[in-house]
């Protein structure tokens, strides 16, 4: 963009991996041990969660295929305002294998001199309804998971995927990650979700802000937001410790609960990081 700020993303998967502001700093963070050769998903960055999250259908791959799939360049405009770029996917004879549903994925990444917003809009192209989850897998920078907090989670109901799917209700002003973290908090309201990162918990000064939306079939629905932070005991192979102390997940999705699509309509997923 004009003002300098920058962004890359690849086609493998639509994975974004870099977010720079305008004086120069990266808030995305990859991991050291990132395999980019196509064979499996990027670690790190941003990867699209689509259609399942986790492994409800164990025949599917984990987190679904968008994430490992080779997307296409559909649109890109630079202007002093913002510089956009859309990426898309299709189903495949292949895809049909895994899910079989006719599907049209988009990501719009746009681009300013103070934030960067990504929507993924999702499109039935076929004639019955299908039930998916979608998630914006979004791995923040900071300088020590230890003393990071998330803010403005508080009241809602989580699913703690660490004790075994336990249901909780968050009674702090603050999550904070000092130990394996996998939490889905269950979005409440239908309007955008506003979420602070903070670098230290005993700071009020935030590193991020996000707002986070999700819409299906025309209606505003609750944004669910993923905590996690794998830490040492449960890093996979290619986050090679300690190289989890430098990151924070803070993922939008619709991901507690399957949505169901009706033919022809889309849904929207998007976040908003404005970096501060």
């Amino acid at each position: 963009h004009s003002s300098g700020a920058s962004a890359e993303i690849y086609l493998l998967g639509a994975t974004l991996c870099s977010y720079k502001t305008p004086d120069g700093r990266e808030h995305i963070f990859v991991s050291p041990g990132a395999i980019f050769d196509g064979k499996k998903a990027i670690r790190g960055g941003v990867p699209v969660v689509f259609p399942q999250f986790g492994q409800p259908d164990k025949a599917m791959a984990q987190h679904g295929f968008a994430r490992s799939s080779v997307w296409n360049v559909k649109h890109m405009s630079d202007s002093n305002l913002a510089s956009t770029v859309t990426l898309s996917l299709s189903d495949s004879i292949a895809s049909r294998e895994k899910w079989p549903h006719a599907f049209a994925l988009e990501l719009e990444v746009c681009l300013t001199a103070t934030n960067l917003q990504m929507m993924l809009r999702i499109t039935n192209t076929g004639d019955l309804p299908f039930k998916f989850q979608a998630l914006l897998h979004t791995y923040l920078k900071v300088p020590d998971v230890g003393q990071a907090a998330v803010r403005r989670l508080e009241g809602l109901s989580y699913i703690d995927k660490v004790a075994g799917g336990q249901v909780k209700v968050e009674k702090e002003h603050q999550v904070v990650l000092p130990s394996f973290t996998d939490r889905v908090y269950v979005g409440v309201q239908p309007e955008p979700k506003i979420v602070t990162l903070h670098g230290d918990h005993a700071a009020k000064p935030a590193l991020f802000e996000m707002t986070n939306a999700s819409i299906v079939a025309g209606e505003a629905k609750p944004c669910d937001i993923v905590v996690w932070n794998p830490y040492e005991e449960a890093s996979p192979g290619d986050l090679p410790p300690p190289a989890f102390r430098n990151f924070v997940c803070v993922e939008p999705g619709l991901v507690s609960d399957f949505s169901e699509l009706p033919a022809k309509a889309s849904a929207e997923l998007s976040q908003k990081i404005t970096a501060l």
